[in-house]
């Protein structure tokens, strides 16, 4: 009888062990569930700002080990050439009117949440003052989290333009989509001009010759009295204030200065100290005398014009010059409206001169994605970049998942300039003449008069 008892015993905790491992199961697979469309809903959701609600920066090797096991596990990621392709098809449907072919390709939620019709009355609220469509300006890539988006900008009359936002899941699937208005730069039209005014930055010993374009503003066309200017610093620390490189002496910064101008963005240039007085090398001067000082005054002198808009100066920097932006725009934040990056390393550099320890300069990556996350950025990078490797530039977008006004620019024939690269990317691709391209230029003004519309 006892021994009866015992069994019965047994068996009844071993069905209730059973039963609560089952149920404890059930509630961490319905707790994974909701969390799963908890993160869906952020995606999809607005944020106060008309932002995609996005999660703040996680640790980056965290993310990137985590995107690469979930791109494995869904047949690989998605190429975003691939995206950009079917985001300007989708854009030359909507505006044609045939948003039904859109959503064919949309995610299940998606689909639950918007119709064709839906699609189509939201965009013809945005566009519908803007006058004559002229075609699609310019397309942007980003991140947020585990999902990719492609901004693709549109050009109507009057330099009004409208952007249409896409995100897409790791899939490739449209998961989200949203429409809004945006300020274009001034096309370029025959007839345009701008002045050019020789300028002075620094203080004695080193005063360095510069130059300020100053484009001729029609106010009907542009819709402000006063541009947005931009500081132009190349990466080579004995460059002249047009950055000429090369046999065919190619000036870079001079082409973009005036490429700016045309489009209604004014620009800042300078000569290099160790261009202007080369002895200062033999000085003993480090970084911070020959980039950061020079930089910082030509900052504070953009911020003393009377001619340009003060609350929208831009910072444009190449390579190395580019990796110190951190701590020149730690120095200015309040003066600075946003950042250029143009073929530039995400990377950490620390400079000290053991024969003055106040000359330590620290200048870190990571100031983007933790001190400083709501400056407006902009990154540029051509395919052919011999000096820095398209890796680089993907690096950037894994560090700053998660962060809004970032925007990312791919150029496929281009190199560290901007020119055409070269079959084999070499230093020899800067001996033969060449200009930098224009839809670059295009792409940097239409992105520092959206940022400046922001502002105001």
């Amino acid at each position: 009888m006892k021994r009866t008892i015992l069994i019965t015993i047994v068996l009844f905790a071993a069905i209730g062990v059973i039963y609560y491992m089952v149920m404890g199961w059930q509630k961490d697979h319905r707790n994974e569930v909701a969390n799963s469309n908890r993160e869906e809903r952020d995606v999809f959701g607005m944020s106060a700002t008309g932002q995609a609600a996005s999660s703040n920066a996680v640790d980056v090797e965290a993310e990137a080990e985590a995107e690469a096991e979930a791109a494995a596990a869904s047949g690989g990621a998605v190429d975003i050439s691939e995206l950009e392709r079917k985001s300007r098809s989708y854009t030359e449907n909507i505006v044609k009117g045939m948003t039904e072919t859109v959503l064919k390709d949309a995610s299940d939620s998606l689909k639950k949440q918007t119709t064709a019709n839906d699609l189509n009355l939201s965009f013809e609220s945005v566009t519908s003052d803007l006058g004559n469509y002229v075609g699609i300006e310019s397309t942007t890539q980003g991140k947020t989290d585990s999902y990719r988006e492609v901004t693709v900008t549109l050009r109507y009359e009057g330099n009004d333009g409208a952007s249409i936002r896409y995100v897409y899941d790791k899939k490739g699937r449209l998961a989200g989509i949203w429409f809004d208005n945006t300020r274009l730069a001034a096309s370029v039209t025959k007839g345009s001009r701008y002045e050019e005014k020789s300028i002075k930055i620094g203080r004695n010993p080193y005063v360095l010759d510069g130059k300020l374009t100053l484009p001729i503003l029609n106010t009907q066309d542009t819709g402000r009295d006063k541009p947005p200017i931009v500081i132009l610093i190349s990466d080579r620390n004995d460059s002249d204030m047009d950055g000429t490189l090369g046999e065919a002496r190619n000036t870079p910064l001079r082409e973009v200065a005036h490429g700016l101008a045309l489009r209604g963005v004014a620009s800042i240039r300078y000569n290099k100290r160790l261009s202007q007085y080369p002895d200062t090398a033999n000085a003993g001067a480090g970084i911070r005398e020959y980039l950061i000082k020079d930089a910082w005054m030509a900052i504070d002198n953009a911020g003393y014009l009377n001619s340009i808009d003060t609350n929208a100066i831009f910072v444009m920097a190449w390579g190395e010059a580019a990796e110190y932006l951190p701590v020149i725009i730690e120095q200015r934040s309040r003066r600075i409206a946003g950042a250029i990056l143009v073929g530039a390393k995400p990377v950490r550099h620390e400079d000290m001169s053991y024969l003055d320890e106040a000359t330590k300069v620290t200048s870190d990556a990571k100031y983007f994605s933790v001190k400083n996350k709501t400056l407006p950025l902009m990154f540029l990078q051509g395919e052919k970049d011999f000096e820095t490797p398209i890796k680089c530039f993907e690096r950037w977008q894994s560090l700053l998942t998660g962060r809004v006004n970032v925007a990312y620019h791919q150029y496929k024939q281009l190199g560290h300039y901007l020119f055409q690269g070269g079959k084999e990317p070499s230093g020899k691709d800067y001996d033969v003449k060449d200009t930098v391209n224009n839809s670059c230029i295009a792409d940097i003004a239409n992105w520092c008069a959206g940022i400046s519309q922001k502002e105001d």
